[in-house]
């Protein structure tokens, strides 16, 4: 008797403990999930949200809690690449909402468009612009009219996808429609043309209609320079674009103040000695060039290569600042050689650089393959050492006291 009310108590007890240590529910496995996700662990986060949609599909097909799971599985699979599987979950969430709340539920045209992000994934254009078509007649139905900003945002996006499949006469045609509509609504000089603008100026650009592509540029500069003013690094764009198309119309007497302010947009924007301004100079260069006025050339691409001189030298000098730790006094000296080749012919922009890099060679030139050694290991030892064989460019490294 009592060896059965021992078991008894057993068996009572495991089932005490199997009740305080509850199965996974389906709000935690998306927990779970979510905060996978949002750690960028999207193998975790996709195995929580398998596990919460075979709990979903056991609830009632009215129950909401379907349609989020679908949701959140087809964002973790456009987020591992997996395009044609997300839109399958995209769809399966369409379809509950449309059997559930009906077609006018105001979640809709925001998953069409997520599907459309999907398709263009998968190059399917042609049926990124039907779902597309769909979306442009929700808006219009829902606003009751043409004319309003969600009907102006499909048309551009519509323009994007003909970019995407090299239909530029379609690109030119819905755009011009967007920013019809824009401008009905807001005025001209809104800031709700400049995407469409820049979009269009490229098209015409790169069709080499300069004379259209001038007139799109200069609108979008102005609506920038109204928010931003005259000295903004989101006017580079702009800048640059309108440089390009009045030399492309060889109006060279307008393009040259227009490159000029390029360059002087990026040196306020970054540094004089930036790869950008660099690149600057090699198109002023270009521009120069054309109209054979060599001198000036010269001049512009003697700029942009010294930036570029200038680049490569410091990063194989503080390369071989690095390599100095490891004591390999012949990979080291080999290192300042290879930075001292860019800095010829002398140049005031990087000849404290070339002196430098000279007096290292120098200096480890003098000592034998043991004292550099001995040296090496000395320096190791000391975590204060002073000594900084070389410009260091790392916005991380600490100037020592």
């Amino acid at each position: 008797m009592m060896l059965r009310t021992s078991t008894l108590a057993v068996v009572f007890g495991l089932c005490a403990l199997a009740q305080d240590t509850p199965p996974d529910d389906l709000q935690t496995l998306l927990g779970a999930g979510n905060t996978s996700y949002l750690h960028g662990e999207y193998d975790a986060a996709r195995q929580s949200y398998d596990k919460a949609w075979e709990l979903a599909k056991q609830l009632p097909n009215e129950d909401p809690q379907r349609y989020d799971v679908l949701k959140r599985l087809a964002s973790v699979r456009a987020a591992q690449g997996q395009y044609s599987e997300a839109n399958d979950f995209l769809s399966m969430a369409l379809s509950w909402c449309e059997q559930t709340n009906g077609i006018k539920d105001p979640k809709i045209p925001g998953d069409l468009l997520q599907s459309v992000g999907y398709l263009r994934a998968l190059k399917d254009y042609d049926g990124a612009l039907l779902v597309l078509g769909r979306v442009l007649g929700l808006h219009i139905r829902a606003a009751g009219t043409f004319e309003n900003s969600n009907v102006a945002d499909d048309y551009s996006r519509m323009a994007q996808v003909y970019m995407a499949m090299k239909n530029t006469d379609r690109a030119i045609e819905v755009l011009n429609t967007a920013l019809d509509i824009r401008t009905k609504l807001a005025g001209p000089l809104d800031q709700t043309l400049i995407f469409d603008l820049d979009r269009l100026a490229s098209i015409y650009s790169g069709t080499q209609v300069y004379d259209k592509a001038e007139d799109t540029y200069r609108h979008a500069l102005v609506i920038r320079e109204s928010i931003f003013g005259k000295d903004d690094a989101d006017l580079i764009p702009n800048v640059d674009g309108l440089a390009f198309a009045l030399f492309g119309q060889q109006k060279y007497d307008e393009a040259e103040p227009v490159y000029k302010r390029l360059v002087a947009l990026w040196e306020l924007s970054l540094t004089p000695e930036h790869p950008m301004v660099a690149i600057a100079w090699q198109k002023i260069g270009v521009f120069y060039f054309a109209q054979k006025k060599y001198d000036l050339a010269k001049e512009a691409y003697d700029k942009g290569n010294a930036i570029r001189s200038l680049f490569l030298s410091t990063g194989l000098s503080e390369q071989a600042a690095d390599t100095l730790k490891q004591g390999d006094k012949p990979a080291v000296i080999a290192l300042y050689q290879r930075a001292l080749k860019p800095l010829d012919p002398p140049n005031p922009l990087y000849d404290g650089l070339r002196k430098d890099v000279e007096g290292m060679i120098a200096e480890l030139s003098k000592k034998t393959n043991a004292e550099f050694r001995s040296q090496d290991r000395l320096t190791r030892k000391d975590p204060d050492a002073k000594s900084d064989p070389a410009p260091k460019t790392d916005p991380t490294a600490k100037k020592k006291q």
